[in-house]
């Protein structure tokens, strides 16, 4: 295979800083003065890679390390790592390879923050049915220091999902039913945005937009109002782990979500018609939505 590679574009979205509609603050593990802990930040990740043959991707897996007395550790900690093969459907040498064969990460001495560097082999992935790896961290170590790795967030999924070429940037008129309940808006000159490879960002996410457009609900006084989603071959899935007009950052804590009926049921079909349906939670009940974007010639 011809070691092409090519920068994927990743990103992590930042927690919501406003206030949220209708949720308080989670509370934070209190970690004391007790051990340092290395962890995984999310149980879950989904990474895109453009299927292409002989393109090989780079994809840097976070780790960090929390609790402890608050300070900075003075010394290296080397993490060790192995894939869990009972729960992992993607296979080392033909989806992906470690870089660092030893399989172990270091997070330098003054940082809590460091990434286990894998590689992904686009051309081997099915869009229909991606592999997943599951990587467990089963040792830390610090010379001097109590450092141990998590118990409950030391594993990690990743989905290695194959994506198509894509080109759905440009201007729409929209229509969002709610489907959680009786309610239609009309949302005329919606734009999507490119906001990677296979990726883009929408004007709004139900009702609730920028534009002035009063009549289709309440306005956000955020950066952007609209949610991020990626074409997979035909199909639309929402980016996990973003909030109502947090994605660009901010927003409030309110998740914007996709279940997986609602992902089967997003489509984009042979004349350029986007049907996306979402749910955002609320404390009163979820509001579930479906767009349909019709292109604006």
């Amino acid at each position: 295979m011809k070691n092409t590679f090519k920068k994927l574009f990743f990103f992590v979205l930042a927690s919501a800083t406003v206030v949220s509609c209708d949720l308080g603050s989670e509370d934070e593990p209190n970690f004391g003065n007790g051990p340092f802990v290395a962890q995984f930040p999310y149980a879950t990740s989904t990474g895109y890679f453009l299927k292409d043959e002989g393109v090989v991707y780079p994809y840097d897996v976070p780790v960090e390390l929390v609790g402890g007395n608050g300070l900075a550790v003075s010394q290296d900690i080397v993490l060790s790592y192995e894939v869990d093969m009972e729960n992992s459907t993607a296979v080392e040498g033909v989806n992906f390879d470690f870089v660092n064969d030893t399989n172990t990460a270091t997070i330098p001495a003054g940082n809590a923050f460091s990434t286990i560097p894998i590689v992904i082999y686009s051309a081997t992935l099915d869009d229909q049915d991606p592999p997943v790896l599951v990587l467990k961290l089963t040792e830390v170590t610090a010379e001097g220091v109590n450092v141990v790795a998590s118990g409950s967030q030391g594993t990690i999924a990743l989905t290695l999902q194959g994506t198509c070429s894509s080109d759905l940037a440009g201007m729409y008129n929209l229509v969002v039913t709610r489907t959680s309940s009786p309610g239609t808006y009309n949302l005329p000159g919606e734009a999507i945005i490119a906001h990677g490879t296979g990726q883009y960002l929408t004007d709004s996410t139900g009702p609730y937009n920028n534009r002035g457009l009063v009549s289709a609900g309440a306005q956000l006084g955020t950066p952007s109002a609209g949610f991020l989603f990626n074409e997979v071959c035909g199909r639309v899935a929402l980016v996990t782990d973003q909030n109502l007009g947090g994605a660009l950052g901010g927003g409030y804590s309110n998740s914007v979500y996709q279940t997986p009926a609602q992902y089967a049921n997003s489509t984009i079909d042979g004349a350029g018609v986007i049907t996306i349906e979402y749910s955002v939670f609320f404390a009163a009940g979820d509001a579930s939505y479906r767009g349909v974007y019709t292109p604006i010639p």
